[in-house]
């Protein structure tokens, strides 16, 4: 269980830097750790003559768990990382009853980010580029059946943030599930945890976009949605109040920073926040979809006069949007 995790029952991988592990393509040598989850060790390694990489060390007691990961990414490979937003798999292999699972080296996440930024929020035109991406990234996971499941900052990472700023992708298919057979409620972590999942309905992949939502709202307002201590917390929030401590409602979003004076940022506050409902609403089966949400005006920009290209505007904020905007 992701939420009860207790340490004596842990048995990571030891990372000890400069030490070779020998896989089926060749040798790595660890570099440093990148950090430790509940399941998971992670740690740059360098790829003997050739990339650096992230190597993930599952628990030597969850090498089932490695093992289910494995499968989720070997469905991964049907789609193309760059196009689609999503980390891309190297291979996996074993290193003293450890599995190893081989990706490309990321930089930050969005969570390290808002930390450097000392929880700054982001500008909403900031935000439709990470939407659209993490929009690609879920209508591509829709297309041959694989749920995320654990949407959040930790697990959307900037590519490259010097080269491209906002160049995200989507990493860690720990708990990703196939729609076809998913009915696991272990999933997600409270506070972007849908209501069917806490309330054991049925599920299905409707279950990423909300999480999508609660990550692009504490992007917008640089804090958590909802209580992430407890689940009856947050189904109560979610019903009673509908924000957590900030807000009574998803409208007075619009109020939470100092009112735009251009006419044209109010505008795109406004379409960003009809699209955040969309989103967040309480019924899966009125959640909209990520080809929806492709279509939606905040992502296409035809709200706003100039009427430039969505796909235009898109590329071009990846690519040089000054790093400053993102870290300061």
């Amino acid at each position: 269980d992701p939420d009860n995790c207790p340490a004596s029952a842990m048995s990571h991988f030891t990372v000890k830097e400069d030490e070779i592990l020998t896989a089926e393509s060749g040798q790595y040598q660890i570099l440093k750790s990148l950090g430790k989850g509940s399941f998971a060790t992670v740690a740059k390694c360098k790829k003997l003559t050739t990339e650096e990489v992230a190597v993930k060390f599952i628990r030597d007691d969850m090498s089932f768990a490695g093992r289910r990961e494995i499968q989720m990414y070997k469905k991964l490979k049907e789609l193309d990382p760059d196009k689609c937003n999503v980390v891309r798999f190297i291979e996996h292999f074993t290193v003293n009853n450890h599995v190893c699972l081989a990706f490309e080296l990321l930089g930050d996440s969005i969570h390290d980010v808002m930390i450097k930024r000392n929880f700054k929020p982001f500008r909403v035109s900031e935000i439709r580029v990470v939407a659209q991406q993490l929009l690609v990234s879920l209508n591509a996971l829709k297309s041959i059946g694989l749920v995320h499941a654990d949407i959040k900052p930790d697990n959307i990472m900037l590519v490259n943030h010097k080269a491209q700023p906002l160049k995200v992708k989507l990493i860690d298919f720990g708990m990703a599930h196939m729609s076809s057979n998913f009915n696991n409620y272990k999933i997600q972590a409270i506070g972007y945890r849908a209501p069917e999942v806490i309330l054991g309905l049925p599920l299905n992949e409707a279950v990423d976009m909300w999480t999508l939502g609660t990550v692009l709202a504490f992007m917008y307002t640089g804090k958590h949605l909802y209580p992430t201590h407890s689940n009856y917390e947050a189904i109560r929030v979610m019903v009673q109040i509908g924000i957590y401590d900030l807000f009574k409602t998803l409208d007075d979003l619009l109020h939470y920073h100092d009112a735009p004076e251009d006419p044209t940022e109010l505008k795109d506050t406004l379409a960003f926040i009809s699209l955040l409902k969309r989103m967040l609403h309480m019924d899966p089966t009125k959640r909209i979809t990520p080809t929806q949400a492709l279509g939606h005006r905040f992502i296409t920009m035809k709200h706003l006069s100039h009427g430039a290209s969505n796909s235009a505007n898109i590329s071009a904020l990846i690519c040089v949007s000054p790093i400053t905007k993102i870290f300061s």
